[in-house]
């Protein structure tokens, strides 16, 4: 009965914490000034957010179904590897095509990355 109360408690902090991020993820993708900052957000805390709904749900079937679910962890796995990926090679190609680079202290920061890339293709 203990257990069943934890479990409930459990969920709803995980939805709670995922809607946080969620949240988190909107305004900075409003607010965040390029391209570049705006898919760091939207990779960083929206994989999170919905990390947190997977693994709700998976102590949700676990609770109520009584049924464990490892498709949760293969797209928990999945979602791991592939976010920080996709967006990492997104932030690659905007740099390639000259996106325009934030910078506060004036430096073109995308420089050294635009040469590394030209050392790789001779």
């Amino acid at each position: 009965m203990i257990l069943n109360n934890i479990l409930d408690i459990v969920i709803i902090l995980l939805i709670l914490v995922s809607i946080i991020a969620m949240l988190a993820t909107v305004i900075g993708f409003i607010r965040l000034p390029d391209e570049l900052t705006k898919i760091h957000a939207a990779g960083v805390t929206g994989s999170f957010a919905v990390e947190l709904v997977l693994i709700a749900g998976f102590v949700y079937f676990y609770r109520y179904l009584h049924v464990l679910e490892f498709k949760f962890f293969l797209a928990i796995g999945f979602l791991f590897l592939a976010a920080p990926v996709s967006a990492h090679m997104i932030s690659i190609s905007a740099i390639i095509y000259n996106k325009h680079v934030y910078s506060k202290n004036e430096k073109d920061e995308a420089k050294k990355v635009l040469e590394d890339i030209e050392k790789l293709n001779k």
